[in-house]
């Protein structure tokens, strides 16, 4: 008998380690634009986390967007220091955190990507839009919807309370 398919809800229970990637990238603060760019390109990604160099404790991170915004667009050089650019105290979560969890915060904060730490706060991997979209197209969706209105984010997703900012 044919009928309607159902579509497979969500795994509410999918947590961040079950999407993020795990190959991560690094950058100091002391790194150029040019270098962080050309870094970009050749592993194609756009935003790589900002660790203090020798101890990995993560300081900030730093995205095509910001090259671009403050450093292309402003007319400064391309040998522009990291620190002078980057987004100081990048938003993060854990490994185990529930995808829900991170679209919200991703939702509320109106951002693309959140750096994924461990215990010690050193980079783990990072989670994009992209990877949760992939496993719950209704909830990526839900999440860039957020990210194009014009007033502040007060939806909430299912399930979930607005992020502590």
């Amino acid at each position: 008998m044919d009928g309607p398919e159902d579509k497979a809800p969500m795994d509410k229970a999918m947590r961040v380690r079950d999407v993020m990637s795990r190959q991560i990238y690094t950058v100091s603060p002391t790194d150029t634009a040019q270098s962080v760019a050309r870094l970009m390109k050749e592993t194609g990604v756009g935003a790589l986390p900002v660790e203090v160099p020798g101890v990995g404790t993560i300081l900030g991170i730093v995205t095509d967007r910001d090259i671009l915004t403050s450093v292309v667009a402003q007319g400064r050089s391309t040998s522009t220091a990291v620190f002078e650019f980057m987004t100081v105290a990048a938003e993060s979560c854990e490994e185990g955190d529930s995808i829900l969890l991170a679209a919200q915060k991703m939702h509320d904060l109106r951002i693309r990507q959140l750096v994924v730490v461990d215990e010690k706060r050193h980079a783990a991997g990072i989670i994009a839009l992209a990877d949760i979209t992939r496993v719950s197209p209704e909830l990526g969706g839900l999440v860039l919807d957020g990210m194009s209105r014009h007033e502040p984010a007060s939806q909430q997703l299912e399930g979930m309370s607005p992020c502590p900012a």
